[in-house]
């Protein structure tokens, strides 16, 4: 993730910004696709195998700071399965355990978030703490956890893990109760016009236009019936 970013000339959030930097490539178009009840998240693929232009294919019903994960996650696939293997597909579930699908995760939060910026943002946090962060109040902990999530357009969940790989803090207890302490912060930042943005699934960052092109690839035997449902 250290490098991609390097490519890339990034040493400052890239956030909602991803989108239109993973388009200078040239190669790549995004689009947005309504995937209604389902666990797909995403994915990577060539309208033929003569193409040269690669779509990324994001579940329009997942908010907007999911679709930046996501966004990040195909970067991976696209830099390390895509090329490297010549894969013409991919099709992603984020909660899968699959070994590729915790690699391009954990390549998404680094991306997002990268070491140097995390722990820089410690460091400030904790000249106004009384303690390690270990040692800190929940509370505090929990504030700190919400700040990185806006500021960095990265979900709660991937910035709890970020702080648990980098030995920073144990984040078992916050991760088994995820779901309630995300509502809790959405609810006392009900008022917050960016964290709305976040978590609506709107996305003004795709300036293509939509169009049905899964449907229009399952049809030309691009897709199966084993990685999307028609």
């Amino acid at each position: 993730a250290k490098d991609a970013r390097g490519l890339y000339g990034l040493n400052t959030p890239i956030g909602t910004n991803i989108f239109s930097f993973i388009e200078q490539k040239g190669d790549v178009i995004f689009q947005l696709q309504n995937f209604k009840n389902s666990d797909l998240d995403a994915m990577i693929i060539k309208y033929s195998a003569k193409s040269t232009k690669k779509y990324i294919i994001i579940n329009s019903e997942n908010p907007l700071i999911n679709q930046v994960f996501a966004a990040a996650h195909e970067l991976y696939h696209y830099t390390h399965n895509f090329i490297e293997n010549s894969q013409d597909s991919i099709v992603c579930s984020f909660s899968k355990n699959e070994k590729e699908e915790i690699k391009a995760n954990r390549f998404a939060a680094e991306f997002l978030l990268p070491e140097a910026a995390l722990m820089d943002e410690l460091d400030s946090f904790l000249l106004y703490a009384d303690s390690s962060f270990s040692e800190t109040s929940l509370t505090k902990q929990i504030v700190f956890c919400f700040s990185l999530v806006v500021k960095y357009s990265i979900p709660l969940k991937a910035v709890l893990y970020r702080l648990k790989e980098e030995g920073i803090s144990d984040t078992d207890f916050l991760l088994e109760h995820y779901e309630d302490v995300k509502k809790i912060l959405l609810e006392i930042a009900a008022e917050d016009r960016r964290v709305n943005e976040l978590y609506s699934n709107k996305n003004i960052y795709i300036k293509e236009d939509l169009y049905d092109l899964v449907p229009l690839l399952y049809n030309k035997g691009r897709l199966d019936d084993s990685t999307v449902n028609e």
